[in-house]
């Protein structure tokens, strides 16, 4: 972590001691975990689609906001 804030901070990818992308890939690596601990279930994941096998987990893919405010689409 730390080395990640000190190449936000010189603005410089030069120094990581590992690419972004692989960052990345564990987030959603975790993210995924979590959302099949949550479903109780064991999940596959279709990139095509970019959602899991089953409605119910595809739930915790997204925030559902009550308070009327939303994300825009990108």
């Amino acid at each position: 972590m730390v080395n990640f804030v000190e190449a936000v901070r010189k603005k410089s990818v030069e120094g990581l001691h590992a690419p972004i992308e692989a960052g990345a890939h564990i987030a959603i690596f975790s993210q995924m975990g979590n959302i099949a601990y949550r479903a109780k279930k064991k999940l596959f994941w279709d990139k095509q689609k970019r959602s899991f096998n089953d409605k119910d987990a595809d739930q915790y893919l997204a925030k559902v906001y009550h308070n009327g405010y939303n994300l825009p689409k990108v």
